[in-house]
């Protein structure tokens, strides 16, 4: 599909961190009366609000989508029952990693069996084989976040190991944080944790924080073409994307945030940066887009989980790069680019959204910055941030 531009600008509050959202609605299932501030229409929530709706209700089949932190969380969750329970998700789901959650379910006694697009799962309950959980981490952060938020009433101490050379880090600090914020008592330290049995939450209420990866996907756009100001913007952050705003200094990018208002104006000139992902890979395909049209070199590293991503972000944006002319070098965990932007094409660029909603968000920073360009799948968007075309005021 085509876009229609007009000029950007957007003045308003944006939804609540789908992120948060998620980690919090499984919270609830063990305090009933935790009372969630904020919302998000994200397919991601919806999909988990439906399922845990089903399980209250005594359902034993569920369907996850796209959501693979939805799916983790879930089969977690359900773990901590006794009966046999069966999760569906799309077959893309099923192409990233998924090994580390059957290791760490059959270390907790629980039996699985992968069938076509679905696992089953038969529990017992939490049985630990042995007195310590190794959890990886190499390739995501997910599976202890899905421990750590399901470690609620246990009968017994909980000693987890996070095994592998630790990528997203900032997420697991996040759910750290929102954790102990609902009163789970946690001793972390060097990858080991310690979660002591019986923690209850304490927590009456609990506001979810704007979603900063939305508003970092809109900032870029008014970055390379118009104004944005978001109200109610996080001061504290627990969301590790936030590192956006550093980065935007350092690209000259005119931004400001005060009494909870952040305001994004279009740079002049952008520079190029050089920037470790390792926290916050997301950050990954509109920050090669705003270095693909910066003046300067750039250098984006630390990231080699961007391949597990819904699409493979570090191959895909290569191609976008090269297509946008720039000279690029890519690694195992990020590229190199070099050179200075080119003037944008007369043809238009054709440019496949891969089913990853993170890479129409990058289209968009492309078509604003005044490139034609031609994207496949433009409701993809609708993973994270459904309101996303419509705040911009994009007919597509």
């Amino acid at each position: 599909m085509g876009f229609i531009v007009s000029d950007f600008a957007y003045i308003g509050q944006l939804p609540a961190s789908k992120s948060i959202l998620n980690r919090l609605l499984i919270a609830r299932t063990y305090s009933p009366d935790l009372k969630i501030v904020g919302s998000s229409l994200a397919d991601d929530v919806v999909v988990m609000d439906q399922a845990l709706n089903d399980l209250s209700l005594g359902k034993a089949e569920f369907e996850m989508g796209k959501s693979a932190t939805g799916f983790r969380l879930l089969a977690m969750r359900l773990s901590r029952l006794s009966g046999q329970f069966k999760i569906s998700a799309h077959e893309s789901l099923f192409e990233r990693p998924m090994n580390e959650l059957l290791k760490v379910l059959f270390q907790l006694g629980v039996e699985t069996e992968l069938s076509g697009n679905s696992i089953e799962i038969q529990s017992q309950g939490w049985r630990m084989h042995g007195d310590m959980l190794l959890v990886p981490f190499a390739r995501s952060s997910q599976f202890a976040t899905a421990v750590l938020m399901n470690a609620w009433n246990l009968p017994f101490d909980l000693f987890v190991s996070l095994g592998g050379q630790k990528v997203s880090e900032g997420y697991w600090r996040m759910s750290l944080q929102i954790a102990k914020d609902l009163g789970m008592q946690v001793d972390a330290w060097d990858g080991d944790v310690r979660i002591p049995k019986n923690q209850q939450i304490t927590t009456a209420e609990f506001k979810a924080e704007t979603d900063v990866s939305s508003a970092f996907s809109l900032a870029c756009v008014a970055a390379v073409s118009g104004d944005l100001s978001i109200v109610e913007f996080p001061e504290t952050h627990l969301q590790p994307d936030v590192a956006f705003l550093e980065i935007f200094e350092k690209m000259g990018i005119p931004l400001r945030l005060t009494s909870g208002t952040l305001k994004v104006d279009k740079a002049e000139v952008l520079k190029g940066v050089q920037v470790d992902l390792k926290n916050h890979p997301d950050l990954f395909p509109c920050l090669v887009v705003l270095c693909g049209l910066a003046k300067g070199d750039s250098h984006l590293y630390g990231a080699p989980h961007l391949v597990f991503k819904e699409s493979n972000r570090l191959e895909e944006m290569v191609n976008w790069l090269k297509l946008m002319g720039r000279d690029v070098i890519s690694n195992d965990d990020g590229v190199m680019i070099s050179g200075d932007p080119v003037t944008p094409r007369a043809e238009p660029l054709k440019l496949s959204a891969k089913g990853d909603h993170r890479l129409a968000f990058a289209a968009a920073v492309l078509k604003a910055a005044g490139w034609r360009v031609e994207l496949d799948d433009s409701k993809v968007v609708s993973k994270s941030f459904p309101e996303f075309w419509q705040i911009l005021g994009w007919s597509i």
